[in-house]
C-alpha cells in the first residue's frame, strides 16, 4: 500500500476490468463482418432467384409473375437496399408492384396477357394429351387463377402519378 497525500491507496486497482475493443482483437472484425455478409448474401441470392422466376413467370403461365416479384423485393429488402430500389425502378416491374401494393390491383394489360397465356396453355396441354388427367389437374389449377386474376381490381390510374421514383444516393 502507498500513501498519496495522505491517503492510502491499494496498488491493486480494484474496478471494472478493461476489456479490449472488438476492434482490437484479432481476426474478431472480420468474423463478425462475416456473420453480417452471409445472411446479406443470402436475402440478395434470393431476391435475384425470385426475380429470375417472375421473368421467366411473364413467358409460362404456371409461374405467377406478381407473386416472385413482390417476394424479390421483399428479400432484396432485407439483403441490399439498392437491388430493391432498382426492381421498384425498374420501368417493367416497378409500376406492377407500386399498384399491387397501394391498391391490390392487376393493370387491365397484365390481366389480358395472363389470362391469355393460361388459355394458351389449356389448349396446348389439351393438343398433346387430349382428355387425360393432365388436363383436368391443369383445368383445376388454371381456372380458378383466371377467376382471382380477372377478380381483382384494375388500378385507378392515380399510383402512377404517385409512384416514388427513388434515385440511387450518390
Amino acid at each position: 500500500m502507498t500513501t498519496i497525500g495522505g491517503l492510502m491507496k491499494d496498488s491493486v486497482s480494484v474496478g471494472t476490468i478493461n476489456k479490449p475493443k472488438t476492434d482490437e482483437i484479432p481476426g474478431m472484425r472480420e468474423t463478425k463482418l462475416a456473420k453480417r455478409k452471409l445472411p446479406r448474401l443470402f436475402w440478395v441470392t434470393l431476391a435475384a432467384l425470385c426475380f429470375a422466376i417472375a421473368i421467366v413467370g411473364i413467358f409460362l403461365p404456371l409461374l405467377p409473375t406478381t407473386d416472385f416479384m413482390l417476394l424479390a423485393v421483399i428479400c432484396a429488402s432485407k439483403g441490399s437496399k439498392r437491388f430493391e430500389r432498382w426492381i421498384r425502378n425498374n420501368r417493367l416491374a416497378g409500376p406492377m408492384i407500386y399498384a399491387w401494393e397501394s391498391e391490390r390491383a392487376i393493370p387491365l394489360k397484365a390481366k389480358c396477357l395472363s389470362i391469355t397465356t393460361l388459355i394458351a396453355s389449356i389448349i396446348i396441354i389439351y393438343v398433346h394429351v387430349h382428355f387425360h388427367w393432365l388436363l383436368w389437374l391443369a383445368l383445376a389449377i388454371l381456372i380458378p387463377v383466371g377467376i382471382y386474376i380477372a377478380t381483382r381490381p384494375t388500378p385507378t390510374g392515380t399510383w402512377q402519378r404517385e409512384m416514388p421514383l427513388e434515385k440511387p444516393p450518390k
